[in-house]
């Protein structure tokens, strides 16, 4: 029986490149931002702003999830490869597996720069507080995912990344 399932199986040889791992320290500073802009939405709008505040992250994590689950569905291969996670530091959609580093850094770049523009929009229509929020939510939600795609931005393009909650790792074939 072992004799088949060596023959059958199928071996991927990934080689480490680089790794980082998350600290306690620095989910707790991420963390402590969020508090701080609930505090400065308390202080400079009131209990508006603290409405705002709570109605903008719905807002981002929704509009996150419509754009990355666009693009993953647009390209039909990635799409078992993804899901949607609600763990510190990467509250969103997160690839469960391998993930090449040029489709994270397309998906990021899609949610980046079409969450802007509607932020843009809504900064014409809605209350500056809640102006303020949106923008604050998105490079709050945004951060972790841009400094993984800063930090690998020296690297081969054509490698693999790794994402647990512990640690981010970058592999290549």
């Amino acid at each position: 029986m072992s004799e088949v399932i060596g023959e059958e199986a199928t071996y991927y040889h990934y080689r480490l490149l680089r790794k980082s791992y998350i600290s306690r320290p620095v989910i707790w500073s991420y963390v402590s931002l969020a508090i701080i802009m609930l505090f400065i939405s308390l202080l400079f709008f009131t209990w508006f702003g603290v409405l705002c505040y709570v109605l903008s992250f719905i807002t981002i994590v929704w509009s996150h999830y419509v754009i990355s689950r666009s693009v993953l569905l647009l390209s039909k291969r990635y799409l078992q490869k993804w899901k949607f996670a609600w763990q510190l530091p990467w509250m969103g959609m997160i690839p469960e597996q391998y993930v090449s580093y040029r489709f994270f850094s397309k998906i990021h770049l899609h949610i980046t720069w079409i969450s802007l523009i509607l932020i843009f929009i809504f900064i014409i229509a809605a209350p500056i507080a809640f102006s303020i929020n949106l923008l604050f939510w998105h490079f709050w939600l945004l951060l972790p995912r841009l400094y993984c795609i800063t930090w690998l931005i020296r690297e081969r393009k054509d490698g693999l990344i790794k994402i647990t909650n512990q640690d981010i790792s970058y592999y290549i074939q």
